[in-house]
């Protein structure tokens, strides 16, 4: 447990959630992509979780639609957290592209650059620097990515 400083409090989360202007992160796992089930409340989208990509998918014979969904975990420097990134085409595809020139994105920091708010986001992402991660927090990574895909993402991979 850490002590909660009130005067920069964030709402803590598992999962990645990008300020505006430039965030840091460390890309710490492999990627996967596939289809997803969410459906839409008053004021979020809530996970239904994979489809199967079969005629037996319950949620699309609900008629709810799969959405193309990227996933990784990554560090994020704000906080020096372990995360999940949630992705959807726009930043999937740019983070696959960085890698396809610079190799794996596990090797070197990524910049993404968000602007505007809620349907108006737009992202744009660059190869990063290779930040020396220290031999503490890269212990730290084995317990927070366990636990990570144990709570969201085993049913998936």
């Amino acid at each position: 447990m850490k002590k909660i400083e009130y005067t920069n409090y964030k709402k803590p989360s598992d999962f990645m959630s990008f300020v505006e202007g430039e965030n840091k992160i460390r890309i710490v796992s492999s990627g996967v992509v596939g289809f997803q089930h969410v459906m839409k409340t008053a004021n979020r989208f809530v996970n239904l979780g994979p489809c199967s990509e079969n005629d037996s998918c319950e949620h699309c014979q609900k008629g709810y639609e799969p959405k193309m969904a990227w996933k990784w975990m990554l560090l994020d420097y704000a906080d020096m957290k372990v995360k999940i990134l949630d992705a959807g085409p726009m930043l999937g595809n740019q983070i696959c592209e960085i890698a396809s020139i610079n190799g794996d994105p596990q090797d070197y920091d990524i910049i993404i650059v968000r602007v505007g708010q809620k349907l108006k986001t737009k992202y744009t992402t660059k190869k990063g620097e290779v930040s020396e991660i220290s031999e503490e927090v890269k212990r730290s990574f084995k317990f927070a990515k366990k636990r990570l895909i144990n709570k969201y993402l085993k049913n998936e991979t």
